[in-house]
């Protein structure tokens, strides 16, 4: 790859760059009267980018590269010549993630066990009529070459289940999910059966025990899955350099916005099993550092790549992704989450006199100007410092810059969730994540999809 690169900067490219991604996939759909292999292959593939009198020239291709892709590559390279990138120092490296429970079972045995898991979940209750269980396993090589003399290579592995069951009592019906991916190893053992028969169990039940709640302002305590998705929707993608420099944060870099505990930070590598947005580099060959979006309670910094670092004369982030050798690279997030505070998750609990416990996200959506709706399908009512019952499906909206304001505990343990981001058409795993937060008001009513 380094001759094409050279005859990209003998054609008058500034800078040049490769990339090839090479992912093994494997999709099993599991039901109560079906098993399918719906994926079993290789997706392949090469991206070459030429800056070129100031503009992106860009060709891919399954097959490999040759001088004439790099022709084409500048010949396509069009716009108003404003393109300016942050140049790196030489780097090589080689990242191997290895999983600590290995992968290595036949596709036979893989969807063996899901079927046992199916007819487990089917045997939790009576009342269930359907079940769904999906696997995806992928596993992936990235290569990274650049005429500033950036060699990267990485392998990994993300493997996950998603699972839906439904249940009906006389008219009413009742669905529960499930989805948790790692970069651990066999999502099964990593996660653990028992933890997602228990989890499932619990949420099937409490739709049918729930209470309905009332529409209105309640204090709340959000458990590390919906901290999560309230630090990726309502903060992460407003932090993003693209969609940051014309947001609500841009006016307010610098400025207090939350209590002087709060901290959102954008890691590329987190210790957790479901911190699966693992970007050790990124898809431009930067090193992937901590970004605190939100330090002291102050806006600190955005989520860049090498263009956006230029722009906005900040040190590159890592934050450059792409989801294939198709696709661009965008600024996008990797593992965000609120850091933990001093307090206990117990003394939050019996702090709150009349609130929630918000346990599990379903569904949601978000704003530009920072507004969010998200629903949850486990929820629970604290009356006097006492979990007292559980909750039907709610949803609870907001504004962002409120929210923040309005957070008044973070408990000292730290989890994370798995996810899968768009953006742009495209979708790369994101880990989401936080302690548990109490928010002295928050609008709780009808049900988000």
């Amino acid at each position: 790859m380094n001759s094409l690169l050279d005859y990209a900067q003998q054609l008058g490219a500034t800078f040049a760059d490769i990339r090839r991604i090479r992912v093994k996939e494997l999709s099993l759909l599991v039901t109560e009267d079906r098993e399918i292999v719906s994926t079993n292959g290789v997706d392949d593939g090469y991206s070459l980018r030429v800056l070129y009198k100031g503009n992106w020239g860009y060709f891919s291709s399954s097959k490999e590269l040759t001088r004439d892709d790099v022709k084409d590559a500048v010949d396509s390279a069009v716009g108003d010549e404003k393109v300016n990138i942050v140049y790196l120092p030489p780097k090589h490296d080689k990242v191997e993630i290895k999983p600590k429970v290995e992968l290595n079972k036949s596709v036979e045995e893989k969807m063996n066990d899901l079927k046992k898991l199916r007819e487990k979940l089917i045997g939790l209750d009576n009342r269930i009529k359907s079940v769904s269980i999906r696997y995806h396993e992928s596993e992936v090589r990235r290569e990274y070459q650049s005429t500033d003399e950036r060699d990267i290579s990485m392998n990994y592995t993300i493997a996950g289940l998603s699972i839906v069951i439904t249940a009906r009592e006389g008219d009413s019906l009742a669905s529960a999910t499930f989805s948790r991916y790692t970069y651990m190893g066999y999502p099964i053992e990593v996660i653990g059966e028992e933890n997602i028969l228990e989890t499932l169990k619990r949420r099937i039940e409490n739709q049918f025990i729930g209470e309905s709640v009332k529409a209105d302002s309640y204090e709340v305590v959000l458990a590390p899955d919906v901290v999560g998705v309230f630090a990726h929707e309502a903060v992460g993608h407003l932090a993003e350099a693209d969609l940051a420099i014309n947001g609500i944060l841009h006016p307010l870099r610098g400025k207090t916005i939350a209590p002087e505990f709060v901290n959102i930070i954008d890691s590329p590598v987190q210790n957790y099993a479901s911190a699966i947005g693992v970007v050790t580099y990124d898809d431009e060959g930067v090193e992937g550092r901590d970004v605190y979006i939100i330090k002291n309670g102050v806006v600190n910094e955005y989520l860049t790549d090498r263009f956006y670092s230029a722009y906005l004369g900040q040190k590159p982030t890592g934050n450059a992704r792409a989801e294939d050798f198709r696709n661009p690279v965008i600024v996008r997030m990797r593992n965000t989450f609120i850091a933990p505070g001093e307090h206990s998750y117990e003394e939050m609990i019996r702090d709150t006199r009349n609130g929630l416990l918000l346990v599990s996200p379903h569904g949601g959506q978000t704003s530009p100007d920072g507004t969010f709706q998200f629903g949850i399908q486990e929820g629970y009512v604290i009356r006097n410092g006492e979990i007292v019952r559980p909750t039907k499906l709610v949803g609870i909206s907001g504004y962002t810059l409120e929210t923040l304001k309005n957070i008044t505990a973070i408990s000292n343990k730290l989890d994370f969730w798995s996810g899968f981001c768009g953006k742009e058409g495209q979708s790369v795993p994101v880990g989401t994540g936080g302690a548990y937060v109490k928010v002295e008001k928050m609008k709780v009513g009808g049900v988000v999809g």
